[in-house]
């Protein structure tokens, strides 16, 4: 059974692409490729799905019929549902979203050009096809920013994006190079980390820190950040494919590699750190973006980096969550952007809070520091006793974002319903939280050969979106940081030909 999953998962997108590619040759309806390519797909998930839940798989996704540069483990089979069910969904949408576009056919056959490599990707099982699978789905990307390219900005979000990655993913393909020479043959993925250990101590820090700037670019984070702000002349469904799936390639990178990565702590020092600067820059930009989409892309950053910065404590279990819920929650986002516009602009006429009493501001403020804290501590002495100290950093950074959230809405909105509501939902969300990152720690084993970041590293980005809210409510005082930093931010989603040129 195995085999048949791993087959119809990696067969299947590269199929819907051949049909696209041959309804797009005989000049057939679109609507008619888009269709049978979506259908081809859906059905790849259908299968896969079926195999996972009848099938047992082994541990390590290794049998004697895979071959040992594939695996089929827990994390190949949930990226794999994950990939092939977003990628049908999307094509379906379009079906509808690009009726009567010229650039439709495009669109579908690059679709599953971007989810064949992606799905390989996952799958792989040794050096040299996870680097072919990574530089595949980052050109078949390039090539869907490209589906409106007549369009200027089009143009400059292709070019921004190809850059990137060609500057990133040549660390990758260094480091795998090094690898592969050194052994003279492919190398298993769960070998690397052996082989990079007997190495020079330079290379022990080089092919790690090449790996991670791959990482950091896919997954749009600072310093490599400067490509994702720049894509939304793309059509929806191409964001939605985008922001859904792609961008989540950084975190399988360093699952795959957690062992090479974490062979020194500086380097998931770096990871952490960039993970966490980019959250904070990014949620201090999403809140001068005026446009749905624009909201959406910085949104996504953030939780890239709240996922990055996951990785960089050792935490993989619960990045891997993140993962999967971010990708379902951004792609109905996005699918739905056409009713956030419309949503926006009502809450826009509506008329403005009342000035909130101080007792309540209070009370509002107390509620929201104890019962996250609470709920969540309760839940995990209740489902999995015993916690180490990056989970508890990771659960006190957890509780202070279930903070601000609650606390947010007691002072929009306080009486006693809204409070009833609030604490129901902090405890739904508590559970629900703690239930999910002990499953996927019990599902997915990811073994790592040295300590993740210091848990005391989550101040700098605690302090920093604490930072970024007072900021952003205050309107009498720190009125100078405030308006440098709004500055900064609305000036930072603008590209330098745009203010050259005089277009604003």
């Amino acid at each position: 059974m195995d085999v048949i999953g791993l087959s119809v998962a990696i067969v299947s997108p590269w199929l819907a692409a051949l049909v696209a590619g041959a309804f797009a040759a005989a000049k057939l309806n679109s609507n008619a490729a888009g269709t049978a390519a979506s259908a081809i797909t859906g059905v790849g998930f259908t299968v896969v799905a079926f195999v996972s839940i009848v099938g047992t798989q082994s541990s390590t996704g290794r049998s004697a019929l895979i071959p040992p540069t594939l695996q089929w483990d827990s994390l190949a089979v949930s990226m794999s549902l994950l990939v092939l069910g977003l990628s049908t969904l999307i094509q379906v949408f379009a079906l509808r979203y690009l009726r009567g576009d010229v650039r439709h056919t495009w669109f579908i056959m690059f679709t599953n050009l971007v989810t064949a490599p992606t799905v390989l990707l996952v799958c792989a099982g040794s050096v040299i096809i996870f680097a072919v699978a990574w530089v595949g789905a980052g050109a078949a990307l390039v090539a869907l920013l490209a589906t409106y390219h007549h369009l200027g900005q089009a143009q400059d979000g292709v070019r921004r994006t190809a850059l990137r990655f060609g500057t990133a993913d040549s660390g990758l393909l260094v480091g795998s190079a090094i690898v592969v020479i050194s052994a003279g043959r492919d190398v298993p993925l769960d070998e690397v980390a052996a082989r990079v250990s007997a190495m020079p101590v330079a290379l022990q820090f080089l092919i790690p820190t090449l790996l991670v700037a791959s990482a950091l670019a896919r997954s749009s984070q600072i310093p490599f950040h400067g490509w994702l702000p720049f894509t939304l002349a793309s059509p929806t469904p191409v964001s939605a494919l985008m922001h859904a799936g792609v961008v989540n390639a950084g975190a399988i990178l360093l699952l795959r590699f957690a062992e090479t990565v974490s062979l020194q702590q500086a380097i998931m020092i770096v990871v952490f750190l960039a993970g966490a600067v980019t959250l904070i820059y990014a949620s201090a930009v999403r809140l001068v973006r005026p446009d749905v989409k624009g909201r959406l892309v910085f949104s996504t950053m953030a939780q890239m980096g709240f996922m990055i910065m996951t990785c960089g404590l050792g935490l993989y279990a619960a990045a891997i969550f993140h993962l999967i819920a971010h990708s379902l929650f951004k792609s109905t986002l996005f699918l739905s952007a056409g009713s956030g516009v419309r949503e926006h602009a009502i809450s826009r006429n509506l008329p403005a809070r009342l000035t909130t009493r101080p007792v309540v501001i209070g009370v509002a403020i107390a509620v929201a520091v104890l019962a996250p804290l609470a709920s969540l501590f309760a839940a995990k002495a209740t489902i999995a006793p015993g916690i180490s100290t990056a989970e508890l950093g990771l659960f006190l950074f957890v509780a202070l974002t279930l903070g601000v959230a609650l606390g947010a809405g007691l002072l929009t909105h306080f009486s006693v319903q809204s409070f009833a509501l609030g604490l129901i939902a902090t405890i739904v969300v508590s559970f629900g939280y703690t239930i999910a990152v002990h499953w996927f720690g019990t599902v997915l084993t990811v073994s790592t050969s040295g300590p993740g970041a210091p848990p005391w590293l989550l101040i700098i980005p605690a302090v920093g979106l604490i930072g970024v809210e007072i900021l952003a409510r205050s309107r009498t005082r720190y009125t100078t940081i405030r308006e440098l930093i709004y500055t900064r931010s609305l000036s930072a989603t603008i590209s330098r030909d745009t203010l050259s040129k005089g277009r604003i």
